[in-house]
């Protein structure tokens, strides 16, 4: 387990950088707050004169309670926003942009700096705005326009600040390292083995009694716990890019046209031999002559191959006898070229200068294109061109869908205006549904503060990389009170587990006393549950035989002196265990383990974690903050 944290610490941080502008984006703030740094707005704080405003604040909060609340439902979570301690997202979010401030002043002050050119390769390179692995502009602009940021320019000096902060990062955690005494002393605990026995001892829920008073005292004071979930019943267009191709026109100009520029990429190839004389001391003129004395011993009838091997300058191809396979048009300097190219198969030519020498080339094969005909090509240059002409129209009215829907009082008039039918959904809980409903976007959009609360529609929002939609909510059904009758066997079942759950602790909390100060023997214990003390010997902290809760817990128990130790823990379905720890060794080999790269890396990006950590709280310190 510690192995693969190690493995997990060891990551690149360039590729964190990528991840974290989008998490950026989304958890703290858009450009247009980022625009407003120097407004005359409320401020929120100041940090060096630079100035949070309250416009951007609230806006800070408002996605970051929105993305905790989509994480938590794409985990399969029942989660309610408010449930969320309000205070503590506002003083969370503040820390937040007054440590970014900060960093960015201390990356500034360090004289860190991002060319455009190291910005533009990010950006080529972050798959969410790749088609077919290749950078796409118009992918580029949706996925940003998703995010609510305004131009290009606003995600690139996102981009650059990200970039900045990671070279500040990176100049602490890349520089850290682990002593020999480190590396020792993790690898004694990773390779620590224990030997242990345990009795299990259950919780017993059939065994406990649960009266009527405290079923209505414990409905009473959490009364907010039995309400009935909130529910929405949601209106939704969505546009597919598949919608769009039987629609698409293909051009029988504009397919021709495709076609010969398909076609005009099958190049003749000419297999080619050569033998090269190098220019010694500039005396092109001898050059010239020893190759002229040899075009005369082939024209004699000496072997091409053979000569080339006895008397080529070439290292390169000189053992394979000149050959230098098989090139097209424009692979040499333009003399070779056309000399190459003006030959007939097995001819050789008149000496030819380039810059690498005089040259005899021969021509040994060639290779005439297959050019396949229109009709053959016709179904796959039509689906290109479909490809193309879908995905400008998808762009188009994806554009023209988030317009009408931000116009509208309803999804009405936008349904009207694309011809495209209004789907109903729900009623749905925070937890999701099926088909559509299935996706967290579409909930979290639905139990958005904006649609939710403020009536309107959604903005749009990109499903998968060929789907797009806007939400409404139609209709909101609010939590109600759930009568007593209703939950009295819910609340009667927890309070049983409750007590049962507390009584065994308690029990396993003496007896394990018992045991530690001697008045009470460990056989005698096994006897009196009826069972046998179960042993582990040897046991490692991967052990996947062993409960895990139970094996971090005996992890965390102090060395045995003269006796054993004994503890008690809480299995997850209320029991308890009680652990007798007998000993505790570390294998010889251990210390040689020490100097695995492994241990070095995980001890060094501890190490880095702490040296910048320590940056963070020395620049936040020397800084003039003021909060309003």
């Amino acid at each position: 387990m510690m192995l693969q944290n190690m493995r997990d610490k060891a990551q690149s941080w360039v590729a964190k950088v990528i991840v974290g502008v989008i998490v950026l984006v989304f958890a703290l703030t858009g450009w247009e707050s980022i625009s407003r740094f120097t407004s005359n707005d409320d401020k929120a704080a100041e940090v060096n004169g630079t100035v949070i405003s309250t416009a951007e604040f609230e806006q800070a909060v408002s996605l970051q309670r929105r993305q905790l609340t989509q994480q938590l439902q794409q985990l399969g979570e029942q989660f309610d926003p408010d449930m969320i301690d309000e205070q503590l997202l506002r003083d969370s979010v503040l820390q937040g942009l007054i440590q970014r401030a900060v960093l960015l002043e201390g990356a500034r002050d360090a004289d860190l700096r991002v060319s455009e050119q190291m910005v533009d390769q990010m950006l080529l390179n972050t798959p969410d705005f790749q088609v077919n692995g290749q950078f796409d502009a118009n992918r580029f602009d949706i996925v940003i326009r998703n995010m609510g940021l305004s131009s290009r320019m606003a995600f690139r000096d996102l981009v650059r600040q990200e970039l900045m902060l990671a070279q500040l990062r990176n100049a602490y955690q890349a520089t850290a390292f682990a002593t020999p005494a480190e590396r020792q002393m993790l690898a004694r605990l990773e390779n620590q083995s224990r030997d242990f026995a345990v009795l299990e001892l259950d919780a017993d829920a059939a065994g406990v009694e649960v009266i009527e008073a405290e079923v209505e005292e414990y409905y009473n004071d959490n009364l907010a716990d039995f309400l009935s979930p909130e529910q929405v019943i949601l209106e939704t267009l969505t546009l597919s890019r598949s919608d769009f191709f039987d629609d698409a026109q293909v051009d029988e100009a504009a397919l021709e046209s495709l076609y010969l520029r398909e076609t005009e990429n099958l190049t003749e190839q000419r297999r080619a031999a050569h033998i090269l004389i190098e220019i010694e001391d500039g005396d092109e003129a001898a050059a010239r002559e020893q190759a002229e004395a040899i075009k005369a011993r082939l024209d004699a009838g000496e072997d091409f191959a053979e000569l080339a091997r006895e008397v080529s300058d070439d290292p390169g191809t000189v053992n394979n006898g000149g050959d230098m396979g098989y090139v097209e048009h424009g692979s040499f300097d333009p003399a070779f070229d056309d000399a190459l190219f003006a030959l007939q198969e097995n001819q050789v030519s008149e000496p030819v200068r380039s810059r690498f020498g005089i040259h005899l080339i021969k021509l040994t094969d060639l290779q005439s294109p297959e050019v396949p005909s229109l009709e053959s090509m016709r179904p796959t240059l039509e689906q290109e061109l479909k490809t193309e002409a879908v995905e400008r129209r998808f762009v188009e009215v994806a554009q023209e869908l988030a317009n009408l829907a931000y116009e509208s009082e309803d999804l009405a008039e936008p349904a009207r205006v694309l011809n495209t039918e209004i789907e109903t959904l729900g009623p749905l809980e925070r937890s999701g549904g099926e088909g559509l409903a299935a996706n967290p976007k579409i909930i979290a959009a639905g139990f958005s503060e904006e649609v939710l609360v403020d009536r309107r529609n959604s903005q749009l929002i990109e499903l998968d990389a060929d789907t797009v939609a806007v939400v409404r909510v139609k209709e909101h059904l609010r939590p109600e009170q759930r009568p007593l009758e209703e939950v009295r066997a819910e609340i009667a079942d927890l309070l049983q587990f409750r007590k049962a759950t507390e009584q065994a602790a308690a029990q396993a909390e003496n007896w394990v006393k018992q045991l530690g100060q001697g008045e009470l023997d460990s056989s005698t214990l096994a006897t009196e549950l009826d069972q046998q003390w179960l042993i582990h010997e040897a046991a490692s902290r991967s052990d996947r035989d062993i409960a895990q809760a139970l094996l971090r817990n005996v992890f965390t128990m102090p060395k045995p002196d003269a006796g054993p130790r004994y503890a008690h823990f809480r299995q997850p379905d209320g029991g308890q265990w009680i652990v007798e720890l007998r000993g505790v060794s570390t294998p010889k080999e251990a210390l040689a383990e020490a100097d695995s790269p492994m241990y070095d890396e995980y001890i060094a990006g501890q190490t880095g974690e702490q040296d910048f950590a320590g940056v963070q709280q020395h620049l936040q310190s020397e800084a003039d903050i003021e909060r309003f």
